[in-house]
């Protein structure tokens, strides 16, 4: 036996093929013209430089990441005791989302070799 579309289901179909049509008076979607798909890139105004002197862009990179390589060499970064604060901070918080999230119990606690993430809603392998 063959099911036809209630006349209902078609009723309500029918305003929402209408609105596919965008409003267009032609059969047809527009098109893009062939001369914008044909046409050269445009390069964007930010690469202009780039695109009319390369080896002066090319000696400002470098300069720049010379620049940040200097600034690297003359801070390293955070000392071993300041890393040993830091690191000792990171446990801290750990062990007071740890407490917050046994406080809730509609939270299971966290399996062996797990910890809770940061907010302690979700467990994580350490």
């Amino acid at each position: 036996m063959i099911r036809r579309p209630a006349p209902r289901a078609l009723a309500l179909l029918l305003p929402l093929l209408a609105a596919c049509g965008g409003g267009q008076d032609s059969a047809y979607p527009a098109l893009l013209p062939l001369d914008m798909l044909t046409a050269e890139p445009a390069v964007p105004t930010h690469a202009g430089d780039a695109a009319a002197d390369p080896a002066a862009v090319r000696g400002a990179i470098e300069a720049r990441g010379a620049s940040v390589a200097a600034k690297a060499r003359r801070d390293p970064g955070p000392s071993a005791a300041e890393m040993d604060r830091l690191t000792d901070r990171a446990s801290a918080l750990r062990e007071r989302a740890e407490a917050l999230r046994r406080t809730d119990e509609t939270l299971p606690p966290c399996p062996p070799g797990t910890s809770p993430d940061a907010v302690g809603a979700t467990c994580r392998t350490e």
